[in-house]
């Protein structure tokens, strides 16, 4: 079973495609904010380019490549991208807009009830951009048709 796992090109190149996305998102957040946050870029969300969009542009396009773009396989990969992709402009960026209003609404609160306290920011960077999810979209059609 492990052998199998391990052996799986789909898997691994989803798996590239979405760590080499999150490793150019760590460069160029370090290179953009001159500092490097291992925890903050590489691990978070958020950023360009947009990994989760490179994942499973990676997905879809090995499921063409390897099933056909007529099967059921790419079908399935197909709707999953698509849904991935509206919820990291939409849902998700929104999500991380509201998030900074309720920063900046619980800054003034804490300032004019109790100063002393500290707030617990929410997190902003939730969403992404449409370019973000444009350069993941490439960076995993991309990876595919390197692994191919």
């Amino acid at each position: 079973m492990w052998r199998e796992l391990f052996s799986n090109q789909i898997l691994g190149c989803c798996l590239t495609a979405w760590f080499s996305a999150q490793l150019a998102k760590y460069v160029i957040d370090g290179i953009r904010h001159r500092g490097w946050s291992l925890r903050g870029m590489l691990f978070g969300s958020g950023g360009m380019p947009s990994s989760h969009t490179a994942f499973v542009a990676a997905l879809t396009t090995m499921a063409g490549l390897k099933e056909g773009f007529d099967s059921l396989p790419f079908a399935i990969c197909f709707v999953m991208m698509f849904i991935v992709m509206t919820d990291a402009i939409g849902v998700r960026r929104e999500t991380g807009r509201q998030g900074s209003a309720i920063n900046i609404l619980m800054d003034w609160f804490m300032q004019e009830t109790d100063p002393e306290t500290e707030n617990q920011d929410l997190k902003e960077r939730m969403g992404h951009s449409p370019l973000e999810v444009l350069v993941g979209f490439l960076w995993g059609i991309g990876c595919a048709l390197l692994y191919i």
